[in-house]
């Protein structure tokens, strides 16, 4: 679509957008900063959050594995912004973690990256990632713990979709229904996101993972 020189993305039904946010929330009643993973369907505008320790591949798959497990179903294209959290770029090749490349494989989807400062490639998730820390971080949370937090995220999406799409007069609940005919079913087992590695405690009985030191 195109208006005054400038040309319009379009998304098919079934592609999803993926970004880190950050916000802050009162845990227990200690004051932290949050990570929230998003991912968007710019189709019908829909949007699905979890926050996470942080964004690490790790917490990638997970943040991934949570979401599919909510839809009860998983896209066939997610667009990352840089290989944040799955790899790192190398000139202009990505390489991803293995990690990750195991869970797309799968969960059976695509996935592609986002240009350097290109941050226009990725615009839908990137306004989501606004709205959300708008709409269920301020004013400040506060909750015993994340994973209670997390258990609530799924109806407030929901709720939060019951305004019509900002093009479509339709809502975006109701247009999420044909994204989800372009979805893909999960597998019967989820995916393990764990990556295990082999470390050598030292002479004080600690060992170092990830440039953590942890005790044995």
């Amino acid at each position: 679509m195109e208006s005054d020189g400038f040309a319009e993305l379009e998304w098919a039904p079934g592609s999803a957008q993926v970004d880190f946010g950050q916000a802050r929330a009162v845990i227990a009643g200690v004051e932290r900063v949050v990570r929230f993973l998003v991912a968007s369907f710019p189709y019908s505008n829909m949007r699905w959050v979890v926050a996470l320790p942080g964004e690490t591949s790790e917490c990638v798959c997970q943040g991934l594995l949570w979401i599919f497990g909510r839809m009860g179903m998983a896209p066939r294209v997610v667009v990352f912004d840089n290989a944040t959290g799955v790899g790192r770029r190398v000139c202009d090749e990505v390489r991803t973690t293995e990690l990750f490349a195991a869970c797309a494989a799968h969960y059976g989807f695509d996935f592609r990256f986002c240009n350097p400062a290109s941050g226009n490639e990725k615009g839908n998730v990137e306004s989501k990632v606004r709205y959300l820390r708008a709409n269920l971080f301020v004013p400040v949370p506060q909750m015993p713990s994340v994973a209670a937090y997390n258990r609530r995220l799924p109806d407030l999406c929901m709720a939060l979709s019951e305004k019509d799409h900002y093009l479509r007069d339709e809502p975006e609940r109701q247009l999420f229904v044909e994204d989800r005919v372009e979805l893909s079913s999960l597998p019967r087992a989820p995916f393990s996101c764990v990556t295990w590695v082999r470390r050598r405690a030292d002479r004080y009985g600690k060992v170092k993972v990830g440039g953590c030191h942890l005790y044995s």
